[in-house]
């Protein structure tokens, strides 16, 4: 019968880790649905957003109908919702399944923590361990399902184990009664009359339902929640799901590495998290240091000096640590988790913050990369037109090199096309090209640290407001030299920046003189003319000459030359056209 309570605790982890598992999908959807980062960070915030709104309405449905019809139906519906995903062709039909996902989800994780009694000694064991499974199993399960089939994968196993849920927790009456039994019988003592030092007694109710024993059971009261203290586990929260879904979409969208590179990478922050855990200390020390540990290991994303996932692993094992400080000391000790309610109000605010923080930084994400892709493109044009390559190749070379840096995959745009056209050189030229090809790599690198850097900052410092809004609750002792953490490690980090990365390529102004590649002959001398050309008709334009490359290179680079300056670039000069497109 304990089988049972578990495989209903392994679905209630299912459910809390959903968001972390689809994370390492949202690049791939980006692709397969040809979508935006608005609209991948949107599959994770509907999902939380729902769960949110539908656990209080979930628990007292809960008290009518008992735990154990509510949570067949839930983990039910959960299922078929993920089988809905999994055949979703477009991302309306995704989201949808998405929102019906987070209320059967939600219905599943009231009833299971009712079955499992979480808020006594034994169930308290289950819950935390579907708290532990969430944090631990979902990024590496959802990377390794993407990088074996794809990302429908990540839904389709969701579908046999939510089955088996439902099944468990419509017959798992009679194991709710017997953990009911032994921790009522722990509770009395030896002689049967002592109090209970966690629980008191407690007594199974009709359809799995838990219910106190009235005269000697205020731990499975609900106690009020301190408004400061919510606040502090929502923007808590909100940060280390911000940190996930920054760190992935960096990654694998930004860095082009595999899905089950990734995977591993962040794979970090769960283990460091059993490690923080293990720290000694009362609720508030743990809860303020490890909020500050958190913002200190996000702020120091924001600076990594180049693609090496390496620089990742101390910033994510801070933030790991502080996760596992401060998580466990909000839930059930800075905020009751005793009874059903307790359990659905802490959801509700941690859910809460989640999706408030993807709906205001994926916009920020999405703008961001936009505008730094198309300096990445410009500062890559530079680095082909100064390059001593053969002159009547250089300009149709440079945006065919850079067309491929999209804002959706730019790293890996730009690998593609290197790859594609390394062939048309050999001997020098080849050695020239593959220097400009690293070059371009580190110029489209740089531009994607950049995008992610705003946003980064912002989950850093919502971390940093909960553990000062716990120290005003009380606690400002407790920073300490932990505090100076906070500032050491960014700041180090920020350093190694500035001192590692590579040095961003100038964009110069047209308008004034500047080296020309000068290669010699008759071909070097009617590319410096040409690129004399595309300076003159840059500055009679106020644009740079790498934008106005790119906008004379296509009938898209045309169009959006004209929406930004008002001006077709086509009609500067018919002759740099016909040098592009001839």
């Amino acid at each position: 019968m304990r089988m049972r309570l578990w495989v209903v605790t392994a679905a209630a982890g299912l459910v809390l880790a959903d968001a972390s598992i689809v994370t390492l999908a949202l690049p791939e959807l980006l692709r397969a649905l040809d979508t935006t980062v608005e609209g991948v960070a949107a599959v994770i915030a509907i999902y939380t957003l729902v769960l949110a709104v539908a656990l209080l309405p979930a628990e007292r449905l809960m008290r009518r109908v008992g735990a154990a019809r509510i949570g067949a139906v839930g983990f039910l519906v959960f299922g078929l919702a993920s089988a809905l995903c999994a055949v979703a062709d477009t991302l309306a039909v995704l989201l949808v399944a998405r929102a019906v996902q987070a209320l059967g989800g939600a219905a599943g994780l009231v009833a299971a923590f009712t079955l499992i009694d979480g808020g006594a000694p034994s169930g308290r064991r289950h819950w935390l361990g579907a708290a532990v499974l969430s944090s631990a199993v979902g990024p590496a399960l959802g990377g390794a399902l993407t990088q074996a089939f794809d990302w429908r994968a990540i839904f389709v196993v969701q579908v046999p184990l939510a089955a088996v849920a439902a099944l468990a927790a419509l017959t798992g009456r009679e194991a709710a009664a017997e953990l009911a039994a032994a921790d009522a019988a722990a509770a009395a003592g030896p002689a049967g009359g002592g109090p209970s030092a966690v629980g008191g007694a407690v007594r199974a109710g009709p359809h799995g339902t838990l219910v106190a024993a009235p005269q000697s059971d205020p731990a499975h009261v609900s106690a009020p929640i301190n408004p400061l203290r919510a606040l502090a586990l929502a923007l808590l929260s909100a940060a280390l799901t911000a940190v996930l879904f920054l760190l992935v979409l960096l990654l694998v969208a930004g860095w082009a590495v595999s899905p089950l590179a990734a995977a591993a990478t962040v794979t970090i922050l769960p283990l460091a998290a059993l490690v923080g855990g293990r720290v000694e200390g009362t609720a508030m020390q743990r809860a303020v240091a490890g909020s500050v540990l958190v913002g200190a290991g996000v702020l120091a994303l924001a600076w990594l000096p180049d693609a090496n996932v390496a620089w990742t692993f101390v910033p994510q094992a801070l933030a790991g640590i502080g996760m596992g400080m401060a998580l466990p000391a909000f839930a059930g000790e800075l905020m009751p988790e005793r009874t059903p309610h307790d359990a659905a109000w802490l959801l509700t605010i941690r859910h809460a913050g989640i999706a408030v923080v993807l709906i205001a930084v994926a916009p920020l994400i999405a703008s961001q990369l936009d505008t730094t892709t198309q300096r990445a493109q410009e500062r890559g044009v530079a680095l082909v037109l100064d390059a001593r390559l053969p002159p009547q190749d250089k300009l149709q070379l440079a945006p065919a090199l850079l067309s491929g840096v999209d804002a959706e995959q730019p790293r890996a745009g730009l690998e593609e096309a290197l790859a594609e056209h390394r062939g048309d050189f050999d001997g020098e030229e080849r050695a020239v090209y593959d220097q400009l090809a690293e070059r371009a790599d580190e110029t489209v690198v740089t531009a994607v640290g950049e995008a992610f850097r705003s946003a980064f900052v912002i989950a850093g410092a919502l971390a940093l407001a909960a553990a000062g809004l716990l120290a005003v609750a009380g606690a400002a002792g407790a920073m300490g030299a932990i505090a100076l953490l906070a500032l050491v490690v960014p700041g180090a980090y920020a350093g190694l920046h500035a001192a590692v990365a590579p040095e961003p390529v100038t964009i110069a102004d047209p308008c004034e003189d500047r080296a020309l590649p000068s290669s010699g002959g008759i071909t070097g001398f009617l590319q410096d003319r040409a690129l004399e050309l595309v300076d003159a008709g840059a500055c009679r334009l106020g644009v740079s000459r790498e934008e106005l490359v790119l906008g004379l290179a296509s009938e898209q680079g045309a169009k959006r030359f004209e929406q930004r300056h008002g001006v077709d670039p086509r009609s500067v000069t018919s002759l740099l056209g016909g040098l592009l497109n001839p």
